[in-house]
């Protein structure tokens, strides 16, 4: 049985956001152009930053060492010409610190660990370029990431937990780059 160009772009598109959690950086390679852009990656590590299957997998990498036990479900997949949009939920636990960076590549904060349980809707648009994932952005329901993770409110407790991380984070960029 073929396949239609739609139903490749609507698999690929699904395939990209699942692969997130788990996949090895070799299939990365089978799903993403060479120049794919991720727009969302402007808070994430600068190794994201770059364009290609790399970032991307930098990305997975980002992720999975926040939260351990990452998965996500594609409940919805819709396709218009060479765009996809995909909706469903990421969930998992944070076990590491989870680390944003501002728009020079300098750790912004960092949210210690509270190893509580979180599920978040999410949608994430692709383009497609030469058969592959070519451009990525999402829209995500960080609020209610944040709330389940009890990074808000935050207790003074918490507070403290966070700014030792985030200086933490910022040491370990310096001596890294130093090297």
């Amino acid at each position: 049985m073929s396949t239609t160009p739609t139903t490749r772009l609507a698999d690929l598109a699904a395939q990209s956001v699942l692969m997130m959690g788990a996949a090895p950086r070799s299939e990365f390679f089978e799903v993403y152009h060479a120049r794919a852009v991720n727009r969302e990656a402007r808070t994430e590590p600068p190794e994201c930053r770059q364009p290609g299957p790399e970032g991307f997998f930098a990305t997975a990498l980002w992720l999975r060492g926040a939260f351990s036990e990452l998965t996500f479900k594609i409940e919805r997949v819709v396709t218009d010409g060479d765009l996809a949009v995909t909706y469903g939920t990421m969930s998992g636990r944070q076990t590491g610190t989870m680390i944003t960076y501002a728009a020079d590549g300098t750790v912004e904060r960092a949210f210690a660990p509270t190893g509580r349980r979180f599920t978040t809707r999410q949608a994430h648009f692709l383009r497609l370029r030469d058969g592959l994932i070519g451009e990525h952005w999402a829209v995500r329901d960080d609020l209610a990431q944040a709330q389940q993770l009890r990074w808000i409110p935050p207790t003074p407790a918490y507070l403290i937990r966070c700014a030792r991380a985030t200086a933490k984070a910022r040491r370990d960029q310096s001596s890294k780059a130093a090297r």
